[in-house]
């Protein structure tokens, strides 16, 4: 174990075992055993307390030959016993040692996933307190409208507003896949469910590719998946940067469906990434709450 330390003890008795010796004594065995049958002429596994009287008819040089070579078989034989003992008391210890190891990993998982599923729910929470904000903040500027020019807020007006935050709510459950080419009578939900599950994720969804084809356009157009839940797609956005390490879906990425304004403002913050990038080559740079950051980039 000192040549090496990142040996286990059972690994290091495996290593040090000597499988030469083993397979030496037993084939001293098997000739021992051999030569004594032909001596007695019968079958070595025959030879019990009723073969006594044949081995009594046997010389005292003979009997002496077997007895010596007998214990010479024994003691080696426990010698390799003892160091195979060794090792199976070794692997136990070690098995309990690495179950208590499991027992708190998976305790440690459980404490990630309630923090995550807490992280989870705060994000839902904000995005509904922020949509019904948002149509509360619309249907409000409505009315402040209308009652300014001392009209009364009709109907049409309130289904505007209710139509938009259906809108944005619905947009909650939605996610854009980008660069999954397309393919000729394409079994899109089995595309889609292949890059899903490299990082893990095998949700209930439902799939369409987004805009006309052009003929002859090599335009490959985006995939809206609608999943059931808006917790589904924070958990899916969560897991996105594993594409990356995956050669055939490293073109792919997948984003929240943007309203036509969220998608003009996360156009100028790329625009402005991109610039700082170029600038400020020495710093890392990215997008959090809707600016873009800078910071030292990680040493290797």
């Amino acid at each position: 174990m000192a040549d090496d330390p990142s040996l286990t003890r059972s690994q290091y008795l495996i290593k040090e075992f000597n499988y030469d010796e083993q397979e030496d004594v037993e084939g001293c065995f098997a000739r021992w055993s051999s030569k004594l049958g032909k001596d007695l002429h019968m079958d070595f596994r025959d030879i019990d307390i009723d073969s006594l009287e044949k081995i009594k008819t046997k010389d005292k040089q003979t009997l002496s030959c077997w007895l010596v070579n007998a214990l010479d078989l024994v003691r080696r034989q426990d010698s390799q016993i003892y160091l195979l003992k060794e090792i199976i008391k070794c692997f136990k210890t070690e098995a309990l040692a690495d179950k208590e190891k499991v027992i708190r990993l998976q305790a440690q998982l459980l404490v990630q996933k309630d923090e995550q599923l807490k992280l989870l729910k705060t994000s839902v929470e904000k995005t509904v307190q922020t949509t019904v904000e948002s149509g509360i903040q619309s249907y409000s500027a409505a009315v402040q409208k209308n009652s300014a020019s001392d009209k009364v807020c009709n109907s049409s007006i309130l289904k505007k507003v209710i139509k938009s935050v259906a809108a944005e709510e619905d947009r909650s459950k939605n996610l854009i896949m980008f660069g999954l080419k397309e393919e000729e009578e394409e079994q899109l939900p089995v595309l889609v469910t292949t890059v899903l599950e490299e990082i893990g994720e095998k949700p209930d969804f439902e799939a369409t590719r987004v805009g006309w084809k052009r003929p002859g356009s090599m335009a490959i157009r985006p995939v809206k998946i609608t999943v059931p839940s808006s917790t589904a797609v924070h958990q899916i956005l969560m897991k996105t940067g594993k594409l990356r390490l995956v050669e055939k879906h490293k073109d792919i990425w997948i984003c929240p469906d943007r309203s036509r304004e969220e998608r003009a403002t996360r156009k100028n913050l790329v625009t402005d990434l991109k610039k700082k990038r170029a600038e400020q080559a020495h710093l890392d740079h990215y997008i959090r709450y809707g600016k873009v950051c800078s910071r030292d980039k990680k040493t290797p």
